[in-house]
């Protein structure tokens, strides 16, 4: 079975994928018995001051993955292509260095490769999931400005940026203890910046909950072919929307206000006949796999990461000691 077809037995929902040219720069592939992997490794840097730098290390080793033949068969192949690529790795990274990291992304239901990934230091950091719009429904939009719980609903301002971004280095700050993003100085002006100029071109694309005349949280989307995540094309589907960002501040939370608000979100872009919403989150967040399900999203696809992408050697046991 080839990996188009394997994909499509597992999860329908996944777009189909372009083959691994075997020439190309970066190009690994393993064959044992039936089964084989090809893979193609890429590696991008970044400088710390850059905007895009909070999006994890600032060294990025990324693998592209095809494999194909019984899975016994087919995950030794991948493991051959796995020691391939870190060995490669190994020589151009200095172990230990947090700001280097290994990234490989799989169909979350092609658990035949995650003992292999676990087995080379690998773990799950973030999962991509969809929401597709409910069959049958009638629509409608809601009326903005909307009052939900004593607080204002609207559509975001230019004049919001500032606090967009200022939120926006929360939920980076927080989502940095679970190792797909980084927190960088200035990351806050940063977020202001581009939402000012999301907001100049989309204005309708971000709506903010306020309370006693300040935003307490917000939802910003773009379109899925704008997606800022690396691989984003992942469905067969096309023209959805990417929830790129919602937070509340915590005052906001534990009493309904979140499901709520995405809620009315969800109203909007179904009455716009947006086929799907698909996002991001952090594994390791205890809220997020658990508020994203609830509210009808599914995973798709896992981020596996090491990070280091090098390990440092463990420190020898002291004299003595037990």
């Amino acid at each position: 079975m080839d990996h188009d077809d394997r994909l499509r037995l597992l999860d329908p929902a996944l777009a189909a994928s372009e083959p691994i040219d075997p020439t190309a720069p970066g190009a690994l592939s393993a064959t044992v018995g039936a089964g084989s992997a090809a893979a193609l490794a890429r590696f991008s840097s970044l400088e710390a001051d850059s905007p895009d730098a909070v999006w994890g290390a600032l060294r990025q080793h990324s693998l592209e993955l095809r494999s194909s033949g019984p899975d016994a068969e087919r995950t030794a192949a991948v493991e051959q292509v796995l020691d391939a690529w870190l060995a490669r790795i190994a020589s151009s990274e200095v172990p230990g260095d947090f700001d280097s990291s290994a990234r490989i992304s799989l169909p979350t239901r092609d658990i035949a490769l995650v003992n292999a990934l676990y087995a080379r230091g690998f773990g799950p950091t973030g999962v991509r999931a969809v929401r597709f719009r409910p069959d049958g429904g009638a629509w409608q939009a809601p009326s903005l400005p909307a009052l939900l719980d004593g607080a204002l609903v609207r559509l975001a301002r230019l004049d919001d940026a500032d606090r967009l971004g200022e939120l926006d280095a929360r939920l980076l700050a927080l989502d940095a203890h679970f190792a797909g993003v980084t927190m960088r100085e200035n990351a806050g002006a940063g977020f202001a910046a581009a939402y000012r100029e999301r907001l100049r071109r989309a204005p309708d694309t971000t709506w903010v909950l306020e309370r006693d005349g300040e935003v307490a949280g917000f939802i910003h989307v773009v379109p899925d072919a704008d997606s800022p995540e690396p691989d984003s094309r992942l469905l067969a589907a096309t023209g959805g929307q990417y929830l790129v960002v919602m937070y509340l501040d915590e005052t906001e939370r534990g009493a309904g206000v979140g499901a709520a608000f995405l809620q009315l979100a969800h109203d909007a872009l179904d009455a716009a006949d947006t086929p799907y919403v698909v996002l991001s989150y952090a594994v390791a967040n205890p809220r997020s796999g658990p508020f994203w399900s609830r509210n009808g999203y599914r995973p798709i696809v896992t981020e596996w990461q090491r990070r280091p992408a090098v390990f440092a050697p463990l420190p020898a046991a002291a004299a003595g000691t037990s």
